[in-house]
């Protein structure tokens, strides 16, 4: 009996339920969303991309792409397997268990990309399941999809808006633009929890299938061959699972740290012209978020849940800028990516205040533009107003004087520039920013785009000695106190931890003397998770058994007043005598100087103090 026929149609495509097909309602955290921003963040750092292959449409297939559901392939394997949305896979009962066959019967195209900037590193294809009932008889369901994770070392070669790639599962061979692309790191990423279950009919006979079962099954079948590793299945990841998401993301971190420095990219040589979008390839436009809500950053240790809540509430009380203070190294400017990423898919700008700065390298201004002309160029805000513009230490500028020509928009009206759109007809129109969207601006009007906002981080330390910000322009932010971490020892545990998923962990009761010097620090100056981080790293460079949660040994003593030395004292520069008398008693206390060491560390407190 065909209990499922014919083709599903990207116009008509209908969810496959029946009595034959039973979708198990599953709640699980997947962590897939929370992937796709750490790696973008990542890649971005490097003037990378990653694309979502096929994710443009939702459940759509686009045009002409349909799926046979009697073949278990594409309705026109001719027009569809070029550039094709999804990476189709048919599934098989295979005794008491199942098998993956690839329908294409070798290699094939797996989806295309924009790589007409020359700058996409990672890229993710929908791979969709076809379930063989019996002969001429393809079962599918959307919850079964699997993606398939290809990691890069650096940019893929400049092509088209729509170049494609060319996989072979049986050697794991890549191709691009007809040449052999290496890749450092391959996955199928599971997008369910293992034992999410649909029901199928086979040879008219129920049977459940479990997800585990459908990604083990391809994962026996394709072969990958990555760059520097060995030849064979390719691997899973869980990512209904959090330790599967860090194995992830640890993964990429050393494949790309044992393949070295990346390359420069190339100037692109592009025509100046776009191609034609095509609907399978990606796309770069800004990714509107399903809501406001920032959720808890697993990689940014230290930071408060009650940071978040306030966030949170900052955005849902209709506050659209928000500033993060508090004091260094605490993690705000992370945060703040974290914040632009999460509300724009990975769309931002980030600029780091300067004295320097004019309200023309953030608005714009009247420029040479040769010849002897001049003309308005606009500044970094306007060039990109379409996108969160992140302003790290902003009270580095003189922030009245360099965004005060926001201040209006800010409040909801438009403001006028002092710059005309002719500079030789003195009765040209003048620019204007408007304080809201619209998709119709003229030739003199600057309109944010929907996504735009500000985000803004301020040391709270360097407050008294930098640029302030009027009462009237704070008021137009969402304000959130970025503290250090209440609990340092916690919070060293839970990093050494991150570090070393195999530590056993600290002896009950077992003293942390660096936790208690940062203590110590804090009760002076402030200071956030960053430096002791780098203090940590410089002792265990020092040190190859460096054990935190005991006693030091002699040789950890040195290492320790080192680190202070190298990371620490820069921190403390201008502190008072009695203070800096203190921390040396506390140092000699917690790390148990001797007292050639305790006279060292009282010469250096004593060289930073006032």
């Amino acid at each position: 009996m065909l209990a499922f026929g014919g083709s599903v149609s990207s116009a008509g495509r209908r969810r496959i339920a029946s009595r034959w097909a039973v979708v198990m309602a599953d709640k699980s955290k997947i962590y897939e969303v929370d992937f796709f921003r750490w790696f973008k963040d990542r890649l971005k750092d490097k003037g990378l991309q990653f694309s979502q292959c096929g994710f443009k449409l939702g459940q759509g297939l686009g045009s002409r792409h349909d799926i046979n559901l009697e073949t278990g392939f594409w309705k026109e394997p001719n027009y569809s397997a070029n550039k094709p949305p999804r990476w189709l896979y048919q599934i098989e009962p295979d005794g008491a268990g199942w098998k993956a066959v690839n329908p294409a019967g070798g290699a094939l195209n797996l989806g295309a990309i924009n790589a007409s900037q020359e700058d996409k590193a990672g890229v993710v294809f929908r791979l969709v399941p076809l379930v063989r009932q019996e002969m001429n008889d393809y079962f599918q369901d959307d919850s079964l999809e699997v993606h398939a994770l290809f990691v890069f070392h650096g940019a893929t070669p400049q092509g088209s808006s729509a170049e494609p790639f060319h996989f072979d599962p049986g050697s794991g061979a890549m191709k691009f633009k007809g040449a052999a692309l290496p890749y450092l790191l391959a996955g199928l990423l599971g997008v369910q929890p293992r034992e999410h279950e649909v029901e199928v009919s086979i040879a008219g006979t129920p049977r459940p299938l479990t997800y585990g079962e459908v990604i083990d099954a391809l994962a026996a079948d394709i072969t990958v061959s990555p760059e520097g590793g060995a030849t064979g299945a390719i691997p899973v990841y869980d990512l209904s699972d959090q330790a599967e998401f860090e194995r992830l993301k640890k993964d990429i971190a050393d494949a790309w740290k044992a393949a070295g420095p990346v390359a420069p990219l190339a100037a692109a040589a592009g025509s100046g012209l776009e191609d034609e979008e095509d609907e399978a390839a990606d796309d770069d436009e800004i990714v509107a978020p399903a809501s406001l809500h920032i959720p808890e950053m697993s990689d940014l240790l230290g930071i408060d849940s009650a940071v978040y809540r306030q966030i949170n509430a900052a955005l849902a009380s209709g506050k659209r800028h928000i500033m993060l203070y508090g004091p260094p190294g605490t993690g705000k400017t992370t945060l703040a990516r974290h914040i632009a990423t999460v509300l724009t898919g990975g769309k931002w700008t980030l600029v780091t205040g300067s004295s320097d700065w004019t309200s023309q390298d953030i608005i714009g201004g009247y420029q040479p533009v040769g010849s002897g002309s001049v003309a308005f160029i606009p500044g970094v805000l306007l060039r990109r107003f379409d996108r969160p513009l992140i302003i790290d230490e902003l009270n580095r500028c003189d922030i009245d004087k360099v965004i005060g020509p926001l201040f209006t928009v800010l409040s909801g009206q438009q403001t006028t520039l002092p710059y005309r759109l002719d500079i030789e007809d003195k009765d040209s129109l003048q620019y204007v920013i408007l304080p809201e969207s619209k998709p119709s601006a003229a030739a003199h009007e600057f309109a944010p785009g929907l996504h735009w906002r500000l985000v803004a981080t301020i040391n709270s330390i360097d407050k008294a000695s930098l640029y302030q910000m009027s009462y009237a322009l704070a008021r137009r932010f969402g304000w959130v106190y970025v503290d250090a971490p209440r609990d340092t020892a916690g919070f060293m545990e839970a990093f050494l931890r991150k570090e070393d998923p195999t530590w056993a962990g600290p002896a009950a009761g077992a003293p942390c003397p660096l936790a208690s010097f940062w203590e110590a620090i804090n009760s002076v100056r402030v200071i956030g998770p960053a430096p002791i981080i780098d203090a940590i790293k410089a002792v265990q460079a020092m040190e190859d058994d460096a054990a935190f949660f005991a006693a030091p040994t002699p040789s950890m003593k040195e290492a320790l007043l080192d680190a202070v030395d190298m990371v620490l004292l820069p921190m403390l520069d201008g502190i008072v005598v009695q203070d800096a008398e203190f921390l040396a008693g506390k140092a000699i206390e917690v790390f148990g100087l001797d007292a050639a060491q305790g006279e060292r560390i009282k010469t250096r407190m004593a060289s930073v103090a006032v």
